[in-house]
């Protein structure tokens, strides 16, 4: 017997805010390309020695409040070498919770921070996550540790260059005043060669440890990413980023001492809308996105659950009108959807068995969903984490916030053989928008779900921005903080 799903307004969904974390705290710490707006590896008369950049510790802010420090080490490591060390303490709150964010990175490059190898580890105190990653020949290869289980990825790498950090390489070259520069960088949060640019916007004193320098001003994108990088002669003095309103700004080596956070991130993050009714009804709703954002990025027209025209977006989601029997019959444009993947491990034992358990005599495959739905809302505990979430460890752990929940569920019903996929995006609660994930499930026809606010059907605050894998959620990062909500009165 399952029970029926339901919503409390007591009941506060753990949303997408620290999982945003996940992403952007690499962009500190991925590959920067070559010295030109050409592919291949750059001429060695475009850097600074690398030799003594020493050590360069950063004060950490976001939105204001100090949050904790970052610190970046560079030695020599033989003769060739450089050994590189980036550590980050950070303490942060998230929806009444607190959590104290550590990371720290080791790598070993050529002179020139061309990657060789590395390791990085991330915990929240509740999870730990081991990220390695190194090259051979033209490949970059890497592993994901978490809870016991190692996920592996390759990927091409297209040239000879590929820095361990991104804003260090930018240090390390020499610029001129409107000079654009493309590049590759490395993801080590999810394995990926992503493309970048670096655009020298002009050149300003500022203040570097009491002395005051001519710093080149850069200005960093990727995948929706903004940031601005103030550099000088192999040092970081400065780095922005636009939309999260992160500061990392220069101090001394010996500061330090404990930073306790203020501000919780929920709130900082939250996006501004016109006033919602009866945000939990799943009656249709039209809104109208706004800010100064490349909706090109933006996987807005997804029906029937929704249509959008420019950024007028029409939310319809509801029980699917045409259900499929179970086990369905799955057309051939649906059939990736029901794929395993690194992350969505359909395919593993522990997933299949309990997908054919939740679902045996399902009457048809919207009962199947439901069942899968069900299970994933009573049996994982609404915590929030800093982790990369795969389905074999929400299995064995039963915790986790929006994230798990999502990826538990869509890794079921794939193994249940009823596509599925990932939904980031927004959802009001409490007078705002809020940065979510939630899957969405084919019964006959596309129905978005979510188990985490205890819904068989997603309310028509659901606002999907991107659908799929890591990759294709690093738009949803172009949003924050440049993003309002209009909702359009029907007629």
């Amino acid at each position: 017997m399952h029970r029926k799903l339901y919503w409390s307004e007591e009941m506060k969904p753990v949303l997408i805010t620290l999982w945003i974390f996940v992403l952007v705290l690499p962009v500190v710490a991925c590959g920067f390309g070559d010295g030109t707006s050409e592919s291949g590896s750059p001429g060695s008369d475009l850097y600074v020695t690398a030799a003594d950049a020493g050590t360069q510790k950063f004060a950490v802010s976001i939105q204001g409040d100090a949050v904790g420090y970052m610190q970046l080490d560079i030695a020599d490591h033989g003769t060739d070498s450089l050994l590189i060390t980036q550590t980050i303490s950070w303490n942060m709150i998230l929806m009444g919770n607190r959590r104290d964010i550590e990371m720290s990175l080791i790598a070993v490059s050529d002179r020139e921070y061309n990657l060789g190898r590395m390791e990085m580890q991330m915990s929240d105190g509740s999870a730990t996550i081991t990220i390695r990653a190194w090259r051979q020949d033209s490949l970059l290869l890497s592993e994901i540790g978490t809870a016991g289980r190692v996920i592996e990825n390759s990927t091409v790498i297209e040239g000879d260059y590929l820095p361990v950090l991104a804003d260090l390489a930018c240090a390390s070259m020499e610029w001129t005043e409107g000079q654009e520069r493309t590049f590759q960088s490395f993801d080590p949060a999810s394995g990926m060669i992503l493309s970048s640019t670096a655009v020298c916007s002009g050149f300003e004193e500022v203040s570097l440890l009491g002395d005051t320098v001519n710093a080149a001003r850069l200005r960093l994108s990727q995948m929706g990413t903004r940031n601005t990088i103030w550099v000088f002669e192999g040092q970081i003095i400065r780095e922005y980023e636009e939309g999260l309103g992160m500061d990392m700004t220069r101090v001394p080596p010996e500061q330090g001492g404990d930073i306790v956070a203020t501000r919780d991130l929920y709130e900082v993050f939250a996006v501004s809308s016109t006033p919602i009714s009866n945000p939990r009804s799943t009656e249709p709703r039209i809104f109208v996105l706004q800010g100064e954002i490349d909706w090109s990025l933006f996987q807005l027209n997804i029906p029937p659950i929704q249509t959008a025209i420019g950024c007028t977006v029409a939310v319809s989601n509801g029980i699917p009108g045409r259900i499929a029997q179970f086990p369905p019959s799955i057309p051939e444009e649906l059939r990736e959807y029901t794929l395993s993947e690194p992350m969505i491990q359909s395919d593993d034992s522990v997933i299949t068995s309990m997908a054919a358990s939740l679902t045996d005599g399902s009457a048809d495959s919207w009962e199947a969903a439901r069942r899968i739905a069900s299970f994933v809302d009573i049996s994982v505990e609404n915590s929030p984490t800093v982790s990369l979430p795969s389905a074999v460890d929400v299995m064995e752990n039963l915790r986790g916030d929006c994230n798990e929940h999502t990826i538990l569920t869509v890794a079921l019903a794939r193994a249940a053989g009823l596509p599925a996929r990932i939904c980031a995006g927004i959802v009001y609660l409490n007078g705002s928008f809020g940065y979510h994930a939630w899957p969405m499930i084919w019964t006959g026809e596309w129905v978005a779900m979510d188990p985490t606010f205890s819904q068989y059907v997603a309310d028509g605050t659901h606002i999907i921005l991107a659908t799929g894998d890591l990759e294709s959620q690093y738009v949803v990062n172009s949003a924050i903080g440049r993003l309002s909500i209009i909702e359009l009165e029907k007629d």
